[in-house]
């Protein structure tokens, strides 16, 4: 297998086609609607929870066979069937409309992976093998998020409320200095205790003292 690159999509307004209507058609096309894809599911039949999101008008469904017409309206593709003849054709077609294309289980017939992903708010950690083993990058997963606290999507949302004024105010030379004290570990344990408010101060003050041309001042606080 090639080197991978990883990379984060932004699907918001993309057309997703997913061929295929069972159950791993059905978490591919709730993780498509998660990222605001637009979403057409291709299949003669499908699961209780796919119809149910394509009457409630999440998806489309078009109850039939794939067709190579299909690829016309899309941005990127998804095979999903127990029909092996089938994932291979749309392999191979959408390979040949230079669409990316992902067939599950099938490393081989993928032009991208799907990695494992744990999501607390805005933070998404992946992990991939490269196809290799799923499984262990599930594992791998599990591990991580066991060791992260659901206090960094607060913490998180925070940072990233803060960002337009210290893009507007801080002076580029000095932004690193901020974000290596920003993202400490003393805003998060405050968090963490439950003191929002005063991780909004911590970080507040911070801006303060590197909106100072040079990133600090004598009357700033001491936040070292």
């Amino acid at each position: 297998m090639p080197r991978l690159y990883p990379v984060m999509l932004v699907l918001e307004g993309k057309r997703a086609l997913v061929v295929g209507g069972g159950a791993v058609a059905q978490r591919k096309v709730e993780g498509l609607l998660a990222c605001d894809a637009q979403v057409r599911v291709v299949a003669p039949e499908v699961t209780d929870g796919l119809r149910a999101l394509a009457e409630g008008g999440a998806c489309a469904w078009c109850a039939r066979a794939f067709e190579e017409a299909d690829l016309a309206a899309a941005d990127i593709v998804f095979a999903a069937t127990d029909d092996e003849q089938v994932n291979r054709r749309v392999f191979e077609e959408a390979a040949r409309a230079h669409l990316m294309v992902n067939v599950a289980d099938r490393p081989e017939l993928c032009t991208f992976f799907l990695p494992s992903v744990m999501r607390k708010g805005r933070l998404s950690v992946s992990v991939s093998t490269e196809g290799a083993s799923p499984l262990l990058a599930r594992r791998l997963r599990e591990r991580i998020e066991e060791r992260l606290s659901d206090a960094y999507a607060p913490y998180v949302d925070l940072l990233a409320s803060r960002r337009d004024v210290i893009n507007a105010t801080v002076a580029e030379q000095a932004r690193m200095g901020f974000w290596e004290k920003a993202t400490d570990g003393r805003a998060l344990a405050l968090v963490e205790a439950g003191d929002l408010a005063g991780a909004a101060a911590l970080i507040d003050a911070l801006i303060a003292r590197y909106q100072v041309e040079g990133g600090g001042a004598d009357s700033s606080p001491d936040l070292t």
